[in-house]
């Protein structure tokens, strides 16, 4: 127990005691010397009983005062020392941004700063509240994706930062965002890992056909058929339902796939992805592979197409966090100045 709120009890028992005694003494005296006048000594007691109910509802009221201040002594604590290791994460990290493109500047600074983070988000956790847990394991999270991107992403810079003396970024970037938002906004969603798939076949060879069936990516990172055995449940893309036109049925992805005029408009935007990567590969500013690997990388990102882009929206997001955390704080150590 710490020890302003192992005061407040010794205090409060102390007072709560004195009240106590007095009160039992009281009524002890007032039944003996009022005993002919028996309800003159009920009247006595119930007074005396008041009193003491009184003193007792005083003593909880200040040892539940002093144990909230003491909680929130111990969170202002916690919260502060989460803040001052998120900032230092964010330094480390921005240390990868003064060189995007060179070699991949060694992170072991930067992973010791996201440990940290997570130990100080492990006691925010134990002192809570839920809103303020969560938003100190968004910063965390988004750290964790930022730089385990950086790290994984250095062939992928590389390659970039050829295109990028070339001259050609931002013609290779719109190529890139053509094809991601076309997949993102355009394909149904049961067939959007088939075509996303299919997108990397046909980079390396323009006459692949769509799949008939639906494609997964398993998680050896091979692209392998859809199993019509394990998606025949109620929502599964193999269930058997019957077509809009009537018939006998029909697995469900079926009637969701894309159609011809929708498989060629996305193919005409891989043909305009390579119309602009054709030169740079036939000059050997980047080969084959590295077109490849710009390509898979863009359609594996979360935000943006190339590692920079990704890794300014990454650490955008970081901050952003971090201010609602700070914000989320201050909404539980400051509550009356929200009332």
């Amino acid at each position: 127990m710490e020890p302003e709120v192992t005061a407040a009890w010794i205090s409060a028992v102390g007072a709560l005691g004195g009240v106590a005694l007095g009160t039992i003494t009281g009524v002890l005296a007032a039944r003996i010397q009022a005993r002919p006048a028996h309800r003159a000594a009920e009247a006595a007691y119930a007074q005396a009983e008041s009193a003491y109910r009184a003193a007792l509802d005083s003593a909880r009221e200040q040892i539940r005062a002093t144990a909230a201040q003491s909680t929130g002594s111990a969170r202002r604590q916690v919260y502060a020392a989460f803040i001052n290791e998120a900032h230092k994460l964010q330094l480390a990290i921005a240390e990868f941004d003064r060189d995007f493109y060179e070699a991949t500047v060694d992170t072991r600074e930067a992973r010791a700063a996201l440990d940290r983070v997570d130990k100080a988000a492990a006691l925010v956790l134990l002192e809570g509240p839920e809103e303020v847990n969560e938003a100190a394991w968004e910063v965390y999270n988004e750290a964790l994706a930022g730089l385990s991107d950086y790290e994984r992403s250095g062939d992928t810079r590389a390659a970039w930062s050829k295109v990028i003396q070339a001259g050609h970024e931002q013609e290779l970037l719109t190529a890139l965002d053509r094809i991601r938002r076309f997949l993102r906004d355009q394909m149904p969603p049961l067939w959007r890992e088939t075509a996303k798939n299919w997108t990397q076949e046909t980079v390396r060879d323009l006459e692949t056909p769509f799949p008939q069936v639906p494609t997964r990516t398993n998680m050896g990172g091979r692209v392998v058929p859809f199993s019509p055995t394990q998606e025949t449940g109620m929502f599964g893309g193999a269930r058997l339902v019957e077509p809009s036109g009537g018939g006998a049925p029909v697995p469900f992805y079926e009637t969701v796939k894309p159609p011809p005029e929708l498989i060629a408009r996305l193919r005409a935007a891989i043909e305009g992805y390579m119309f602009v990567a054709s030169p740079l590969i036939e000059s050997g500013t980047v080969t084959d592979d590295q077109v490849y690997g710009i390509l898979r990388y863009a359609l594996d990102a979360q935000h943006a197409s190339s590692p920079e882009r990704e890794f300014s929206y990454t650490a955008g997001d970081v901050a952003n966090d971090l201010l609602s955390f700070v914000g989320k704080a201050q909404e539980v150590l400051n509550p009356q100045q929200d009332a």
